[in-house]
């Protein structure tokens, strides 16, 4: 009890530094309402404000993997599904199985 506890603590910190992160780089497309991550099985979920759109849009890394290389470690973000046919599409074309940079401040939550 006391581990699961500990991970959903960490999994909020992660959580609320990616948000914060995400929202500074892609300001310009909307805005990160909530994010929330479950480090157990690797699985990513957002909702966000997109300009243009009434509704939020939800985004939902299904699997996620992540890789160390010397002291830096990357995310390989594996599957995507969203509320969005569209976006589905689109991220899962541009933006699976592509390796990313995590920044340092999430990285040490790690």
């Amino acid at each position: 009890m006391l581990k699961g506890l500990a991970r959903g603590v960490k999994d909020s910190a992660i959580a609320m530094t990616l948000k914060a992160y995400v929202n500074d780089k892609l300001s310009a497309y909307g805005e990160i309402v909530d994010v929330t991550i479950d480090t157990a099985v690797s699985r990513l979920t957002a909702r966000a404000m997109l300009k243009g759109e009434r509704d939020p849009v939800t985004i939902t890394v299904e699997r996620y993997e992540v890789e160390t290389e010397g002291e830096d470690r990357y995310i390989k973000l594996k599957t995507f599904t969203s509320s969005r046919a569209w976006l589905t599409q689109i991220l899962n074309k541009l933006l699976a199985d592509k390796r990313y940079k995590i920044p340092n401040a999430v990285s040490k939550l790690l």
